[in-house]
């Protein structure tokens, strides 16, 4: 009897999980991107059947979207405000040089610009034109061209030499 007590507390404590020593990590999808779209026609844009559902979608949440020409990207911006800024570009000089879009709302406001110019510097828009910049102590081909300069101008006098 005590010899099937004891196996019994070994199965017990043999079958407990484990305590996790660290915390469950959650996922951070979705912590910037608030809703997106599929492309979506210019025309809905002025069509009585969806503007209300549209205004609440988009009115007052800042993104990015994207404009489109056919299947090429034509225009990429960003705005504190999608419904208007995008209805704005039917009227605007984009008028006409697009015919579908893209929207994608932001949580954080903060990080449009630098999201937009990250976009620009990987895709060429022929409607944009202002890729953005970064800060310059963020600028990595700036600090390379500095080496490179300080390279040559040390180099510079062997080579002189050697001619």
């Amino acid at each position: 009897m005590i010899k099937a007590m004891k196996s019994e507390k070994s199965t017990e404590a043999t079958t407990q999980k484990p305590k996790r020593m660290n915390p469950v990590k959650r996922s951070s999808k979705g912590a910037l991107i608030k809703g997106m779209s599929n492309h979506l026609p210019s025309e809905i844009l002025e069509s009585p059947i969806f503007e209300r559902r549209l205004k609440e979608i988009m009115r007052r949440y800042a993104g990015i979207y994207a404009l489109y020409r056919g299947a090429r990207l034509y225009y990429i911006g960003l705005t504190t405000n999608l419904h208007g800024r995008i209805k704005w570009h039917l009227k605007d000089r984009h008028a006409n040089k697009w015919d579908h879009f893209i929207i994608f709302r932001i949580q954080k406001v903060k990080y449009l610009k630098d999201i937009e110019t990250l976009i620009h510097h990987l895709i060429d828009t022929p409607g944009n034109r202002i890729k953005g910049k970064v800060p310059k102590d963020a600028d990595l081909n700036r600090i390379l061209r500095e080496v490179l300069n300080e390279h040559e101008h040390a180099i510079s006098g062997i080579r002189r030499a050697l001619k």
